[in-house]
């Protein structure tokens, strides 16, 4: 990845090829649960994720997943400095969860099935490498998939994590919704998360830099630690990706 901010496609056929992978080849799940259910996550590996975002979280006593594209390892781009190998795996040794997001930050749309799977084969092998274990989750880098794409990772991983909007209609474990750690869509998420805690559903919250002026893809400490804040106040269940799918769809 370049150090600018991605650009995805328009167009209507581009459009209409995003759209469709919500509605094909679902793997819908409606959790029963006592009461709301929240996942932190955070893609691609920012540095800033590892030194705020998970001391806060874990001040609360809770875990986040990382959404890891090994090929970003201390590199910086418009997210800021990534992490390095060693901040990888000393994040997974505290108990967050390590999840895949291809090797190389891959486009799901505009590279063919086979091309995105030899990037996660490649995701894996550097997981391997540093004493990882397999990724049992994944995250499309930039949310982009092609229906192809989604029938191939059935069998790879037990979910796969879009970032289009929560619609309240149950998760495809296939394509699942999520709600934004955005600056500019933190009202947005807060509303999300009430509705969470209200309606007893599971919501997966996902950012990038957690930083004091983050790119538009992040948000600040202090936005975050006020969103953990109404979590807590609403008594709401936290747990990665990996573990709430085994309390939401055991």
């Amino acid at each position: 990845m370049s150090g600018m901010a991605y650009a995805p496609g328009s167009g209507l056929l581009t459009k209409v090829r995003r759209r469709l992978p919500r509605h094909v080849a679902r793997r819908m799940v409606r959790p029963q649960l006592d009461r709301g259910l929240v996942s932190f996550s955070f893609d691609d590996c920012p540095q800033s994720a590892y030194t705020h975002a998970l001391p806060l979280l874990e001040s609360h006593g809770w875990k986040a997943t990382i959404y890891a594209s090994m090929g970003l390892c201390g590199t910086t781009n418009h997210l800021g400095l990534h992490m390095d190998e060693a901040e990888m795996f000393d994040a997974h040794g505290r108990g967050h969860e390590i999840g895949d997001h291809t090797f190389s930050h891959i486009d799901g749309l505009q590279h063919a099935p086979h091309v995105v799977l030899a990037d996660i084969e490649q995701n894996r092998r550097a997981f391997q490498r540093l004493g990882l274990p397999r990724a049992e989750t994944f995250a499309y880098p930039y949310g982009e998939v092609t229906v192809g794409l989604k029938r191939k990772l059935r069998g790879e991983f037990t979910l796969a994590r879009g970032i289009h909007a929560p619609s309240g209609d149950g998760l495809d474990l296939g394509l699942a919704a999520s709600a934004r750690l955005y600056s500019d869509e933190m009202g947005v998420t807060e509303r999300i998360v009430r509705e969470a805690a209200r309606e007893k559903r599971w919501v997966i919250l996902f950012g990038h830099d957690v930083r004091d002026d983050p790119s538009p893809f992040g948000c600040t400490p202090v936005e975050l630690a006020k969103l953990a804040d109404l979590v807590a106040s609403l008594d709401l269940d936290v747990a990665t990706v990996r573990d709430a799918l085994e309390i939401a769809a055991p």
